[in-house]
């Protein structure tokens, strides 16, 4: 009997062994038969149909690498794994699902028929292939939801932050106003003042890396802007928060275009921030704005320890930046930032169809340059 005869002709029996393991993972140990079956039947139909389907070896090539042809609507594969997700599922649990459907339904099969004809081991070959292609399906889908999720909590949660911190932001502004305070006082509400423009900064980031993922990337709002304006206001910015630090600057060229203004200004600045936070202590920062027949180019150069090529490749990505660091880097008092920083650079700059890219000069330099088009890009925030 072929195995797609075999499954759809003993559903039953499949799906009783795959309620029976579905029944023994903590989210569903007080489910009922709907429930621990869920979609399962459904999967199967969509197997059987798929053992059934002619398929040459370039077919086959492609599935076994993911690139099988898109279904135009959700698949059963899919569904389940929205319905697992909602019932608590971790991804283990949904890969031990498929796990134990293929041990079933191989298993079953082969107490009925004698797996030794080349048609049989096909059909086991085509079976996994379908086992795998729905597994992927579904964590697929379940990895988008989590993440989605995941993103929008990470929105909520600095849409939330915003209000206490502003009001923190305020009450020290009031004590600096203040000048019949005690030297001592205004010392403390400066400090209080710098943190707190600093915690914008970061839920501000923190919110761009949010909306970026739950959306279409970054908005801007271009109009007619002077971007040595804007260096020369980011520089100044920083040498009044890090007097400690040299910081050059370099304008050259024709600087007025249309770009978002309060955008670049923030790309600008969180490179700045990056080159002080990671350059040598008593180096200077070099910082240089050209303006070009098509393009801006902007730079921020600083003497720092070399990066890793294994952490250049996801320099502007948080999420595998965190992920590759070493433990003692995720436990120590001094490790690095979340790197949101960097990731809102690249979404920006994207978002002007330019470019971003880091390069290493003589003597442990590290340059970073963005390149923007004088093409104005299309207006992209909702009125």
């Amino acid at each position: 009997m072929k195995l797609s005869a075999f499954i759809l002709s003993n559903l039953e029996p499949i799906l009783q062994e795959w309620e029976n393991f579905a029944s023994t993972l903590v989210p569903l140990k007080h489910a009922n038969k709907s429930e621990l079956r869920d979609h399962a039947a459904a999967v199967l139909k969509v197997i059987a149909t798929d053992l059934e389907t002619e398929q040459g070896e370039a077919a086959s090539i492609a599935k076994s690498q993911g690139l099988a042809p898109p279904a135009q609507n959700d698949t059963a594969a899919e569904i389940h794994a929205a319905d697992r997700l909602a019932a608590g599922f971790d991804g283990e649990q949904v890969m031990a699902e498929y796990r134990a459907l293929r041990a079933s339904v191989l298993r079953l099969w082969a107490r009925n028929v004698e797996i030794t004809t080349s048609a049989s081991v096909q059909d086991m070959v085509r079976f996994n292939e379908a086992i795998d292609q729905a597994q992927s399906e579904s964590m697929a889908r379940y990895t988008t939801m989590l993440r989605d999720a995941q993103t929008l909590f990470l929105a909520i949660l600095g849409h939330d932050v915003r209000t206490p911190l502003g009001a923190i932001s305020m009450g020290a502004q009031v004590l600096l106003h203040d000048q019949t305070l005690p030297e001592k006082v205004l010392k403390i509400g400066q400090r209080i003042f710098n943190s707190s423009k600093r915690m914008d900064e970061i839920v501000r980031d923190l919110l761009d890396f949010s909306t970026s993922h739950l959306g279409s990337g970054i908005p801007i709002d271009p109009s007619t802007v002077d971007l040595s304006h804007i260096c020369q206001c980011v520089v100044e910015e920083a040498r009044a928060f890090h007097p400690e630090r040299h910081i050059e600057m370099d304008v050259d060229g024709d600087l007025i275009g249309a770009w978002d203004g309060a955008r670049i200004s923030q790309a600008f600045s969180n490179l700045l921030s990056n080159a002080i936070e990671h350059g040598k202590p008593g180096t200077p920062i070099e910082v240089s704005i050209v303006g070009q027949k098509e393009a801006i180019v902007y730079t921020v150069q600083n003497e720092g320890k070399p990066i890793a090529p294994a952490r250049l490749r996801t320099l502007f990505d948080p999420v595998k930046r965190f992920a590759i660091r070493t433990a003692s880097e995720r436990a120590g008092s001094h490790a690095p930032n979340l790197g949101l920083g960097l990731y809102v650079v690249k979404e920006i700059v994207a978002a002007h169809s330019g470019e971003v890219s880091v390069d290493f000069g003589p003597e442990e330099t590290v340059i970073f340059k963005v390149t923007l088009p004088r093409i104005t890009p299309s207006r992209r925030n909702d009125d």
